[in-house]
């Protein structure tokens, strides 16, 4: 008796389950490819786990489907002749619907279809010449030697071509402390860790496969006592009830985590506890606004904002308390109510009798970009009036479906503004802003959905500055048109200005950048303004053929379905992880280009002079309040050795902030009194 032959193998995988896990293995090797930024271990992981899930997926669900019609045409022949036509009439489809720019979805829907039956085919022709194997032992091997050689394989070549991430691609970028890196933090793949994780992931997908098998059987049983006829007869049936199944699970975790993240977006911090007794503030005691009702984000902004004193110390030039109004998701009940939350805090501080007047457009958690905000404070000398209207407290990520939400708060705000401006004499009309950072972009931008260049004007905005626009805003799909991102786009149309990246923007000629009044700035490695849900199915034009790529696109990478989805979603993860008081540009950072671009876009006065004293003490504030933030939160710590650990963490962390070897108790208090309002 042979070794192989002793060998015991408690189940061995139908040929369905062993063409997905061939499918499985391809999507692994693929998965390791870079993308827009750099990543962890553990984000590796996922994106591995999630690719090589879906590529089983389809495989045994496109397998089962192709062996059943196969079968019935002309028996195992007729399952061979089958995947043969598939593959052959996929590489001709290829050839026939070859990528291009703006193509319209069938072709990209036609393409992706041709070249995911083939693959499924492909696989299901080896499936079914491993099935030829007597030896069960044998099979096992030879299923398990495939599915490595398909994985190992497919990385390998993936890495012949220099691949690199989109962050090097922009090359040396400006920051405080210089670097080739344009991204605020260079995660790495730890190869021990990446090796473990790959090892649990082949670990899962093997449970996986026979888990779902089990269950699809146990489905083709009960489908069978139901409607007659063999299990066997209702396989692709009970493999779209597994589907479906897992789909539900995922639902209710997602559900899970969702209620989760409400709670923490509405938590008290201790840095911001107390209400600011300033009048001109929303939760002010005389603002009747209660300061539990704001969100963690609106009691931040509320409580951060500058005083007179510390405006005339930068400025040299005497200054006014700038008024900050804020309508929190909890401070009514409906869109309306929240709109005239806001509408009766304009009113109650007289926030449209100052000269200068911003809405502010916050992101999905409710944050307000604090570094342009400042500068806005700064550059009128306290003379203005700040308004923003929070639609929800989750992550930007997590609140997609909000946006039509914040687009009708912001209309309706918008609509009570335009007829208190009505009101006044024209000569006393403030000049009207417009800024929204990442979601609160789309928020707002879609708000001019359908009409082009008139949308701003229509709303009496002087100009606005909208940075990180999600690549779904259809007003800015409607702006770019067919214009091609291989090359730098003209200024317009009109006074707006799409720019691909930062630089299209810094080398545009001072003439050109004066004409524009509404920017929308983004990164070239920002994911966000690239993440959108085509992606899943349809090759992005910032992975169009290399040569033709904007700046900051990844190096040959290659698009894959599903696969680039979730690598672009951990990408927008791993997009803003900035260090307190050092503006850097890359990912969705855009502290460094900021003050600049709201100074030129806004046309707001201040000498060079200024502006350097301006950057200064942006950086100071941003280091005071957060250092401030994490060493309150320590010292609230029950315990005093759980307590003695957080304020250790926060000693390091502030001694890498700052660049110092060490700091003490008394380093933080001092960052604490004097860069919260620096002088």
């Amino acid at each position: 008796m042979s070794l192989l032959s002793r060998i015991r193998v408690p189940h061995d995988l139908d040929p369905s389950s062993r063409a997905g896990l061939m499918l499985a293995a391809v999507n692994v090797g693929m998965s390791y490819q870079p993308n827009l930024l750099t990543r962890k271990s553990v984000d590796q992981g996922i994106i591995t786990g999630v690719s090589g899930l879906a590529g089983y997926s389809w495989g045994v669900a496109a397998h089962s489907a192709l062996s059943s019609l196969g079968s019935r045409v002309g028996g195992k022949r007729g399952q061979v002749a089958g995947d043969a036509l598939v593959v052959l009439g996929a590489v001709a489809a290829n050839r026939l619907l070859a990528w291009r720019e703006h193509e319209p979805a069938w072709r990209s829907a036609a393409r992706l279809a041709s070249g995911a039956l083939a693959a499924a085919a492909a696989s299901g022709m080896a499936s079914r010449a491993i099935e030829e194997i007597p030896s069960t032992p044998v099979r096992v091997l030879t299923t398990t030697g495939t599915v490595a050689a398909l994985g190992g394989g497919v990385y390998g070549v993936t890495r012949l071509f220099g691949q690199q991430i989109g962050a090097l691609e922009l090359g040396p970028f400006r920051s405080d402390r210089g670097g080739d890196l344009a991204q605020d933090q260079d995660l790495t793949v730890n190869p021990l860790t990446a090796t473990g994780i790959g090892l649990a992931v082949t670990g899962t997908l093997l449970g996986l496969a026979a888990a779902e098998s089990r269950l699809t059987r146990l489905w083709s049983r009960g489908v069978a006592s139901l409607f007659g006829g063999e299990p066997e007869d209702h396989a692709t049936v009970a493999r779209g009830l597994s589907f479906v199944a897992t789909g539900v699970a995922g639902a209710m975790a997602l559900k899970l985590v969702d209620r989760q993240l409400n709670t923490a977006g509405e938590g008290m911090e201790p840095a911001h506890a107390v209400p600011p007794d300033i009048p001109e503030i929303t939760g002010s005691p005389v603002s009747g606004r209660a300061w539990a009702d704001q969100s963690r984000e609106g009691r931040r902004w509320l409580s951060m904002v500058l005083r007179p004193e510390g405006i005339s110390s930068i400025m040299g030039e005497p200054a006014m308390q700038p008024i900050r109004v804020y309508a929190s998701l909890s401070s009514a009940p409906t869109k309306e109510g929240r709109a005239q939350v806001l509408l009766d805090e304009i009113d109650r501080t007289k926030a449209l009798e100052r000269p200068y007047v911003a809405l502010w457009s916050p992101t999905g958690s409710g944050y307000v970009n604090y570094v342009a905000c400042e500068t806005f404070e700064y550059l009128t000398r306290g003379n203005c009036a700040s308004l923003a209207i929070q639609y929800s407290v989750l992550p930007s990520s997590l609140s997609l479906t909000d946006v039509k939400l914040g687009t009708d708060q912001t209309r309706m705000v918008f609509a009570g503004i335009a007829q208190r401006l009505a009101a006044m004499d024209p000569k006393d009309r403030p000049r009207v802003f417009l800024f929204g950072e990442s979601l609160g972009s789309q928020v707002s931008e879609e708000m001019f959905e359908g009409m082009g260049v008139f949308g701003p004007e229509s709303l009496g905005l002087e100009a606005a500055l909208w940075i990180g626009t999600p690549e779904a805003t259809k007003w800015r799909q409607q702006l770019w048109g067919d214009r091609t991102v291989s090359a730098p786009p003209a200024v317009g149309p009109g006074d707006i200005y799409l720019p691909r990246w930062v630089g299209d923007w810094t080398q545009l000629p001072p003439d050109e950048q004066a004409r524009v009044r509404y920017l929308l700035l983004q990164n070239g490695d920002d994911p966000i303004p690239k993440f959108w849900t085509p992606v899943l199915w349809k090759r992005p034009a910032w992975l169009g053929p290399w040569g033709k790529r904007p700046p900051g696109s990844p190096r040959h990478t290659v698009w894959w379905p599903v696969t680039t989805f979730f690598a672009t979603f951990i990408d927008m993860l791993n997009a803003l992880a900035p260090t307190p008081g050092v503006f850097v540009e890359g990912g969705h950072d855009y502290r460094l280009e900021l003050p600049e671009a709201l100074r030129g876009v806004w046309r707001l006065d201040a000498t060079d002079d200024q502006m350097t004293k301006v950057q200064k003490a942006l950086r100071q504030r941003e280091l005071g309040w957060e250092t401030k933030r994490r060493w309150m939160e320590a010292e609230e710590v029950v315990g005093p050795e759980a307590r003695a650990e957080k304020e250790r963490k926060v000693l390091d962390d502030v001694a890498t902030w700052t660049g110092q070897t060490s700091v003490t108790p008394a380093d933080v208090q001092n960052i604490i009194a004097t860069d919260c309002e620096p002088t």
